[in-house]
């Protein structure tokens, strides 16, 4: 058990989520680790999120800090809302269709109290589908756990459900969010943590949440190449220049964004590129399949 009770912050991010952002905000309060403020930052919704995140500031005014922008500012203007709200020794970050269970902070406190070197810990979640409520499977089964430093999550990129991350505050970049990245800034805002002192990301072998997956988070493919494939590459310069030494990583996850636009992109011509950087088998076979089946079938 804990000597101490430091406070922490549960940051939630959300933007027309009324209909799952009550129940997030119940997994909050529901916690058994009491030392909690709860940030939420919302981005304008239209769906009556507002005027009910006000009737809990109402009910609970020494609990929540309300960030409600007036118009809509985009995803990482939204998170730096609620990242500079924050006051915790400790940020558990949440979106707001997410839950958390009720012993996940506690968890996550004597972790980060016992780990000095940790700067950012994470743990499994389940993830269900929102319109059966059917769990699904086990984050950890599709995304491998990783430990590491800097390097560690620069070449393997957002191996940590963002739900499920907890961060020392004091580590974190004194930027916040880079709003160079507009969409996805999480990867980049996990790495600057990392790399702020050496600290080393953790993985907590439980299942204390639970990720939803609905219509407005599944990826559908398109022939466009999306933001976030943007975003990851911009990321990746903007870390290169930091540490040059982060070359070899560095080749790796570029190679892994020219494969991920093979769809977007013409199709050998992506896998080309990925294979010049990065021979990777998966590469090779989707490459081979092409061809055999005379451009017809598209790994």
């Amino acid at each position: 058990m804990l000597n101490k009770s430091p406070l922490v912050s549960i940051a939630i991010i959300t933007y027309n989520q009324k209909a799952y952002l009550r129940e997030c905000i119940e997994s909050c309060l529901l916690q058994s680790y009491s030392n909690i403020e709860i940030i939420v930052a919302d981005d304008c919704s239209t769906d009556g999120s507002q005027e009910m995140l006000i009737e809990y500031k109402n009910k609970f005014p020494d609990k929540f800090i309300l960030k409600l922008a007036t118009s809509n500012k985009g995803i990482t203007t939204n998170s730096n809302s609620a990242h500079f709200a924050c006051s915790g020794k400790y940020i558990a970050w949440l979106g707001g269709d997410d839950l958390m269970f009720k012993d996940k902070i506690l968890n996550q406190v004597n972790f980060m109290e016992s780990n000095d070197e940790c700067s950012i810990c994470y743990h499994d979640l389940l993830v269900f589908d929102s319109d059966t409520e059917r769990d699904m499977y086990n984050f950890s089964e599709i995304n491998k756990p990783r430990e590491g430093y800097a390097n560690i999550a620069f070449k393997y990129g957002t191996f940590n459900g963002a739900s499920s991350s907890m961060v020392r505050r004091s580590d974190t970049p004194l930027q916040g969010f880079n709003e160079l990245i507009p969409v996805a800034s999480d990867w980049l805002y996990w790495i600057e943590t990392l790399m702020s002192k050496n600290g080393k990301i953790c993985y907590i072998d439980k299942v204390l949440g639970k990720y939803r997956r609905h219509s407005k988070n599944i990826t559908n493919e398109n022939n466009k190449i999306k933001q976030n494939t943007l975003d990851h590459l911009n990321t990746c310069n903007i870390i290169l220049a930091k540490n040059p030494n982060f070359i070899s990583e560095f080749k790796s996850i570029i190679s892994q964004n020219y494969f991920s636009m093979r769809k977007s992109l013409n199709y050998i011509d992506a896998i080309v590129l990925a294979l010049k950087i990065s021979v990777k088998i998966k590469y090779l076979i989707a490459f081979f399949v092409y061809l055999i089946t005379f451009r017809k079938v598209k790994l």
